[in-house]
């Protein structure tokens, strides 16, 4: 076996290892790839190469809009925008039978396009959402699987962090990937609804009806459903036109919200600085982490592994079916054991040459990767969704939040089926844009 291949094969192995030991993901990608160019190059070219890749990853265009992106969460959430997100919701619908379940997806949604995070959505409405349906009668099964579930949106909808990663990784479009999310989230939603539903009509959980609110309340509700709606349709819409490149929308998305915290007086100044160190340190935390991942896709294309694992993959490249199915249980069962970030990280370098060598569309394959890997996240018995909402609700059982998030995954299964068989729910968007 080539050395360069060994070494490539020991450190992704190490890398895994490390994360998995709680190492940072920055930390383990960085020590790995450095060692191994080391090993391969000596010292001498580590450090010019090294120099060389993190200067490119600096000056990468496509992350110019990811410092906007995460300001534009941190000032909506300074702004009180994502807390009055699931009360405007619960008005609204709360008052229908499982109308609190289905409140709770669509706030999860809304906060996701705010944080862009899973783990923090699911975290956010396991306080907020969890203990107001359980006090509304809601059996923990429903209502925790609904927050488990909520939570794996975060990743998807625009202004997703995640994308922009993978865009920068995988050297594909921005503005398409974008677009192309549009067709899987009103698909995830609308099968989450039912996957809320289904168990009710069948009498598997319970979800009582609610007082419905007032006329007054409901419109207030509405109006302050029309700031995050205003913002995404402000992103979606500036992407579809052309009006607006992706940095120029994530630049006019700051503006907006911005104007939004001062003209409703609910962003102050301390409020502005928080923001503004929380994105600083978010997107310190960001940055280190793409400059240990460039540099580990370095090393790895410098051992020859991806080239290798196309080889192993030759007898399938013919049949991009079995090559997605491959790479979704390997998807599968690193989400039982990592967070999704890591896992685009490890993966992204391996799977797009062979997802290229099999003629995969890459915008649809970035669609593809990040739902997969979300569905690693609440799968039993060790999806990372579900240890977090324990950790916020412990008097929850284990086997309850496994039951809950069952009809949810098969949601999911359903979801990813229909994306593979009709790549047009993903393309049709960016491909009617351009």
């Amino acid at each position: 076996m080539d050395s360069g291949l060994l070494y490539g094969g020991i450190g992704f192995a190490a890398a895994i290892a490390l994360i998995l030991l709680e190492v940072p993901v920055a930390v383990a990608m960085g020590l790995v790839a450095l060692s191994g160019c080391v090993l391969i190059l000596g010292v001498s070219a580590t450090v010019t190469i090294g120099a060389t890749t993190i200067w490119d990853a600096l000056t990468n265009y496509t992350l110019t809009m990811l410092p906007l992106f995460v300001f534009m969460g941190n000032l909506a959430a300074h702004s009180g925008l994502s807390a009055r997100l699931y009360s405007a919701m619960r008005t609204l619908i709360g008052h229908r039978r499982g109308g609190l379940a289905v409140a709770t997806i669509g706030a999860s949604a809304g906060f996701g396009m705010i944080s862009g995070s899973s783990l923090a959505t699911t975290a956010t409405m396991g306080r907020i959402a969890l203990p107001e349906m359980r006090a509304a009668g809601y059996s923990d099964r429903l209502a925790s699987g609904t927050v488990a579930a909520g939570g794996t949106l975060g990743i998807l909808i625009p202004p997703s962090t995640v994308l922009v990663i993978y865009a920068f990784l995988a050297e594909q479009s921005i503005r398409k990937l974008l677009l192309a999310t549009a067709g899987p989230i009103l698909l995830a939603v609308a099968l989450y609804c039912c996957a809320i539903w289904l168990p009710i009509l069948l009498g598997r959980s319970d979800a009582p009806r609610r007082d419905r609110a007032t006329s007054a309340e409901r419109s207030a509700a509405l109006v302050e459903l029309l700031p995050p709606l205003g913002v995404f349709g402000l992103i979606m819409g500036g992407l579809y036109s052309g009006y607006f490149t992706a940095n120029e929308t994530a630049a006019v998305g700051v503006a907006v919200v911005l104007a939004y915290g001062l003209l409703s007086r609910r962003l102050s100044f301390r409020g502005f600085l928080g923001a503004a160190s929380d994105t600083a340190m978010t997107c310190g935390a960001l940055y280190l982490v793409l400059l240990a991942a460039n540099l580990f896709n370095f090393f790895l294309a410098l051992s020859g592994l991806p080239f290798s694992l196309t080889s192993l993959f030759a007898d399938v490249l013919g049949m991009p079916l079995m090559v997605i199915l491959i790479m979704s249980v390997i998807y599968l069962l690193l989400g039982t054991l990592m967070d999704s970030l890591a896992m685009l990280l490890l993966t992204v370098p391996l799977f797009v040459p062979i997802a290229q060598a099999a003629g995969i569309d890459l915008i649809w394959f970035g669609i593809y990767a990040v739902t997969v890997v979300e569905m690693g996240l609440i799968t039993p018995p060790v999806g990372m969704n579900l240890f977090v909402l324990k950790a916020t609700n412990s008097d929850i059982p284990m086997i309850e939040l496994w039951r809950g998030v069952l009809p949810f995954v098969a949601a999911d299964i359903l979801r990813i089926g229909l994306i593979i068989a009709f790549p047009i729910l993903v393309l049709w968007l960016p491909e009617t844009a351009f």
